[in-house]
């Protein structure tokens, strides 16, 4: 008996994966590679979380973008592999966002806005962990 045939648009739906991701690398590299006096045009309470933001919460950043791009690309491959690749990212977006979500007084003063853009990330995240598990289920993942 043969393994099931994956559908085509799975190819579209890793390329989609692969391209968010790349934005997410493209984020940690220009935010990274920022300098104090790149944070100027920021808003005053943008500008002090960028400045106080923890080394955990950059290493959790890159581990994020990191395995959320290799787990898009043993997608495209139909590697299962991408199934814990996109957990450890999906935990990771977490963690990073804890600190100024849950462990600063931002929301305070940045109110929705805080929240908004990490809401999307985590379930774009958990999107494409539960995405990938189902089509591993399926056999289209090997």
């Amino acid at each position: 008996m043969s393994a099931p045939v994956a559908p085509r648009w799975l190819i579209i739906a890793g390329i989609a994966s692969l391209l968010w991701n790349f934005m997410g690398v493209w984020s940690f590299v220009t935010n990274w590679q920022m300098s104090k006096t790149g944070y100027v045009g920021l808003p005053d309470a943008q500008r002090e979380l960028w400045s106080a933001m923890p080394t955990w919460t950059w290493v959790a950043f890159a581990i994020a973008v990191g395995c959320g791009t290799a787990g898009a690309v043993a997608l495209l491959l139909r590697k299962g592999l991408a199934v814990p690749l996109f957990l450890v990212s999906f935990i990771a977006i977490i963690v990073q966002f804890s600190w100024p979500i849950f462990m600063t007084d931002a929301f305070s003063t940045m109110g929705a806005e805080l929240v908004t853009f990490p809401v999307v990330l985590v379930l774009f995240g958990a999107l494409q962990w539960y995405c990938a598990r189902i089509w591993r289920a399926r056999d289209w993942l090997n």
